[in-house]
């Protein structure tokens, strides 16, 4: 499962840390599959749903109980109410395996079921990781989980894929909104997707506009290699600016439909219908460690993202 390390404009925990992050998150992911794949292999799923499926009676005594608990917590002063949310900076490890908790609302029936559980539950835990760190978060639109091409990538590549999208980077004082940009252990991708009804051909140029032809209608679109040029042209300044080993490449992609621009730049790759799932499918197959150079890359591209950001409650409340 690929990781989203920067989401928008949004915060992301991994700005923090672009080495720390990565690796911690292949680590939970795969210590909390583990747990949840044996509790539903030895039918003990109730331990991991949201409601647990006890009697009547004790579901009463430990609701009973859970209110004697919260008004014994509210007697609390408010300095020792500080030190239990101050307590977390101390052992941030815990924290976040606090946060990689699972709480299923239905019992999967097969295999597959729980994958895709675990997948949606993940992908979930990814925009939070996305768009907060401990002490501050920004406002998620709620339309990034109803979003079609953000979980096709994340929950299709490997977890040694890191992906920036559609960040917005700081240059020169002026923010810049850039494509997708995908970073591999020896490769870093800028993707820029060209996609209407199936079956759309795309007439590529080097004017301002292309035009999408289905049967026999026809629309004008933005010509998208504007876009993707000013993406390649950030990334490969920064990655050069700090002497990485990493190559750039450029990559306009069409997974429904066909694209004819015969004449394309040669640092352009066009990916459709005809060749596209044959690329992915290598992505999807690779197998590699992250490497110090891809997480160096990483933490380049992350300090030049701009980032808007609000304290959370808790913080506000101590200050």
């Amino acid at each position: 499962m690929a990781q989203i390390i920067k989401l928008f404009d949004y915060i992301s925990r991994y700005e923090l840390d672009a080495y720390r992050y990565p690796s911690q998150f292949i680590r939970l992911k795969k210590q909390q599959w583990e747990k949840v794949f044996q509790a539903w292999e030895n039918n003990m799923f109730h331990t991991v749903m949201k409601v647990s499926e006890t009697p009547d009676n004790q579901r009463e005594e430990e609701d009973e109980k859970s209110t004697f608990i919260k008004k014994f917590k509210k007697r609390f002063s408010k300095v020792e109410q500080e030190q239990q949310m101050i307590k977390p900076l101390v052992n941030d490890s815990a924290l976040d395996d606090d946060e990689l908790q699972f709480q299923f609302t239905t019992i999967p029936k097969t295999h597959e079921d729980l994958k895709h559980l675990f997948l949606d539950y993940i992908f979930r835990f990814q925009i939070r990781w996305a768009s907060s760190t401990i002490r501050e978060k920004s406002s998620v639109d709620h339309a990034i989980y109803r979003d079609q091409l953000l979980p096709y990538f994340v929950k299709r590549l490997p977890d040694h894929y890191l992906l920036l999208y559609r960040p917005v980077f700081k240059l020169k004082n002026a923010p810049v909104e850039l494509d997708i940009i995908l970073i591999g252990t020896t490769e870093i991708y800028c993707l820029t997707i060209v996609e209407q009804l199936p079956e759309t051909v795309f007439i590529g140029s080097k004017e301002k506009f292309w035009t999408a032809r289905r049967g026999e209608a026809e629309r004008k679109l933005l010509n998208p290699v504007l876009s993707l040029n000013r993406t390649g042209t950030v990334v490969k300044k920064l990655i050069r600016s700090q002497d990485i080993d990493i190559s750039v490449k450029k990559l306009i992609i069409s997974r429904n439909g066909y694209v004819d621009y015969p004449f394309a730049p040669h640092d352009i790759t066009i990916l459709d219908k005809r060749n596209y799932e044959e690329w992915f499918q290598r992505l999807r197959t690779s197998s590699a460690p992250l490497k110090h150079t891809q997480l160096k890359a990483a933490q380049v591209l992350l300090s030049h993202c701009l980032t808007n950001s609000f304290n959370r409650s808790e913080w506000n409340e101590t200050t």
